[in-house]
């Protein structure tokens, strides 16, 4: 099955250091698919179903979890507070 990746999503799997995936469901026919390096920095897109999107990880080589039932990729996730940092990110006011 041909599943187009985006091409942003490719990049960061591409570029990133140590990038695993987490699959979750985002809505009816909707499942999100996060992109997490070993520091912390994400990116994600929205997929049809598990199953593309599965298939998206397995073309970029990429382990897989399904849902958050690996501690250490929520670790991973809040590595990075862009807002707690001194410079970082700042909340709309």
């Amino acid at each position: 099955m041909a599943v187009k990746v985006p091409v942003d999503f490719r990049g960061f799997a591409m570029l990133g250091e140590d990038v695993e995936a987490v699959i979750q469901r985002c809505g009816l026919n909707t499942v999100d698919c996060l992109l997490i390096d070993v520091h912390g920095n994400w990116t994600r897109a929205v997929f049809p179903s598990r199953e593309v999107a599965e298939e998206a990880c397995r073309e970029l080589q990429i382990p897989i979890h399904l849902d958050w039932s690996d501690p250490r990729m929520a670790r991973r996730m809040n590595r990075r507070d862009h807002w707690g940092e001194p410079g970082g990110q700042r909340r709309a006011l």
